[in-house]
C-alpha cells in the first residue's frame, strides 16, 4: 500500500483546501434499532456537502460494532453521487468508509518542502526547484449509530480523522474531540479544517473553523450551530522508495451537531 512507502519524516501539514473534498453522508446518523439500514451519499463538493463528483473506491466497508468489517458495493452509481445501502444487523456504532484511494498523480515542483503544483505543459520547475510527482491518496470517513451507542470502532491504521468523543453526542456549545492519526500514531500539528455545509445559505460569509492537533494527534472542535460539518485534514511526505515522489493524504470526517 501506498501509505507502507512513506518516510517517517520530513511530513509536510499543508493546510487543506476544501475544493472537490471526498465526503460521506447518511440519510440517518442515529437510526432507530428497528431500521435494518441506512443510505449514503459518496461524492466530492466544495464544502457543502451537495453531491458533485462521485466518488469511486475498491474499499467500500462498514466497520460494526463488535468490530467484524463489512464489504459494502454501491448500490447505485450515478455521475454526481455514489450511494450505499449499509445494513445494520447490529445495535451500537458503525464506522463507515471508503478506506483509503488511490487519486490523480499531478507534477508538481519542490523547493525545500514547499510544493507548487504545475499548471499545465508550459508551467515548469524554476532553477531553484526541483521536479517531482505527487500522488493523492483519500478517505472519506462517517459514524452512524444504530439503536444506542456502543464503543466506537478502533482506528483504521490508514492516515484519518477519528473522533475520541461520541460523535453522536455532538451538540452545539460542546466540545468536540478527534484525533488525526498515521499508521496507529497521532499526528501533531496538523491542520484540521471545519466547514460548516451550511454556510452556503449564509448572507455573510465566514471563513472556516481552522484547529491543530496537539502532541497527542488531538483537536478540539465547538460548534456554534447546528447541523452537518465536514472536518478534513492533509499531511504531505516524501516516499521512501522513491526521492521524486511524494504522498498526499486527505482525510475527512462528515459529523451532525444537534441544537441543544
Amino acid at each position: 500500500m501506498l501509505r507502507k512507502a512513506l518516510l517517517l519524516a520530513p511530513l509536510l501539514l499543508a493546510a487543506p483546501a476544501m475544493a472537490h473534498s471526498p465526503y460521506l453522508k447518511p440519510n440517518m446518523f442515529t437510526p432507530d434499532a428497528k431500521r435494518p439500514h441506512v443510505t449514503v451519499e459518496a461524492s466530492f463538493a466544495e464544502g457543502s456537502l451537495n453531491p458533485d463528483v462521485a466518488m469511486k473506491a475498491d474499499k467500500w466497508h462498514a466497520v460494526a460494532p463488535d468490530g467484524t468489517t463489512v464489504a459494502l458495493t454501491p448500490a447505485a452509481a450515478l455521475k454526481d453521487a455514489t450511494y450505499l445501502e449499509v445494513p445494520l444487523a447490529q445495535s451500537g456504532t458503525y464506522r463507515i468508509s471508503s478506506g483509503e484511494r488511490t487519486g490523480r498523480l499531478a507534477k508538481a515542483a519542490l523547493q525545500g518542502t514547499n510544493i507548487r503544483f504545475l499548471e499545465g505543459a508550459e508551467d515548469k520547475p524554476w532553477p531553484s526547484e526541483k521536479l517531482i510527482e505527487v500522488q493523492s491518496v483519500t478517505r472519506a470517513d462517517v459514524y452512524v449509530v444504530h439503536g444506542k451507542p456502543s464503543a466506537l470502532p478502533a482506528p483504521a491504521a490508514d492516515f484519518g480523522i477519528y473522533p475520541v468523543s461520541d460523535p453522536s453526542d455532538a451538540y452545539t456549545g460542546e466540545v468536540i474531540r478527534v484525533k488525526v492519526l498515521r499508521d496507529g500514531k497521532p499526528v501533531k500539528d496538523a491542520r484540521v479544517i471545519v466547514e460548516d455545509a451550511q454556510e452556503r445559505y449564509a448572507a455573510k460569509k465566514a471563513a472556516p473553523l481552522e484547529v491543530v492537533t496537539d502532541a497527542e494527534g488531538e483537536a478540539h472542535v465547538t460548534a456554534g450551530a447546528a447541523g452537518l460539518y465536514l472536518l478534513l485534514t492533509r499531511v504531505r511526505a516524501p516516499s521512501a522508495t522513491n526521492p521524486n515522489l511524494w504522498i498526499s493524504n486527505t482525510a475527512t470526517l462528515t459529523l451532525e451537531v444537534l441544537p441543544q
